[in-house]
C-alpha cells in the first residue's frame, strides 16, 4: 500500500501561520492530497473540516502534510511503527492531521502516488497538475492545453526520482514531480 508523499521544498507556509491549518476529513487523505476546508463552525475549535474538492470550487485549496502520526489503524485499532516507509501511512479519517494554503510560486515534490492513477504515468515536464472534482489526488493537464482556470494548480518542472525504503534491505527508486505553483 503506498500513499502519496509530498516534499516541501519552498513553500511559503513555512513562514507563514497564516498558511496552515489542522483539519479532519471522513476519508483517509495521502500526503500531497488536495482538500477544501470548512470552518467548525463551534467557538474556539481550530479543527476544520476537510473534503475532496467539489465541482465549482477546485481553486483555494489546501495540501495535506505527510502524516505527523504513523499510524495504520487495523480492525479499528491503531498500531505504530509497523513499516519505516513514509509511503506506508497516511492522514487517518477522523483524526487531526496538517495542511497549508499553496501560494503562487511555492515548489513541492510529490509522489506519483499523489497523481490519479490514470494520467500519473504520461507526465512529462511542462504539464499541469491540477484539482479534480471529487479527488484529493491531482490530475495532469498536458502543457499544450494549460491549467484550468478557476483551479489550483502546479505546472511539473521536471520527473525523477527519490529513495524510499524498501520491503526488507535498501532502497527503492520512486517516481516525483517537482511541481511550481501556478494558481492557487
Amino acid at each position: 500500500m503506498a500513499n502519496g508523499v509530498i516534499v516541501e521544498s519552498r513553500i511559503q507556509a513555512t513562514n507563514i501561520d497564516a498558511l496552515n491549518r489542522t483539519a479532519k476529513a471522513a476519508v483517509d487523505v495521502a500526503g500531497g492530497g488536495l482538500v477544501a476546508l470548512t470552518a467548525s463552525g463551534t467557538q474556539g475549535n481550530e479543527v476544520w473540516t476537510a473534503a475532496a474538492p467539489a465541482s465549482g470550487s477546485l481553486g483555494g485549496l489546501w495540501i495535506a502534510y505527510n502524516p505527523s502520526e504513523h499510524l495504520t489503524k487495523v480492525g479499528g485499532k491503531f498500531f505504530a511503527g509497523l513499516s519505516e516507509d513514509p509511503r506506508d501511512y497516511v492522514n487517518i479519517a477522523g483524526r487531526p492531521f496538517d495542511c497549508f494554503k499553496p501560494v503562487v510560486g511555492d515548489e513541492i515534490d510529490i509522489t506519483v502516488d499523489c497523481v490519479e492513477a490514470t494520467s500519473a504515468s504520461s507526465v512529462v515536464a511542462g504539464d499541469f497538475l491540477e484539482s479534480k472534482d471529487g479527488q484529493t489526488t491531482f490530475t495532469r493537464k498536458a502543457a499544450g492545453t494549460g491549467a484550468t482556470a478557476g483551479s489550483t494548480a502546479f505546472k511539473v518542472e521536471y520527473v525523477g526520482t527519490a529513495p524510499f525504503p524498501a520491503g526488507s534491505i535498501g532502497m527503492e527508486q520512486v517516481k516525483m514531480f517537482r511541481c511550481v505553483c501556478v494558481q492557487a
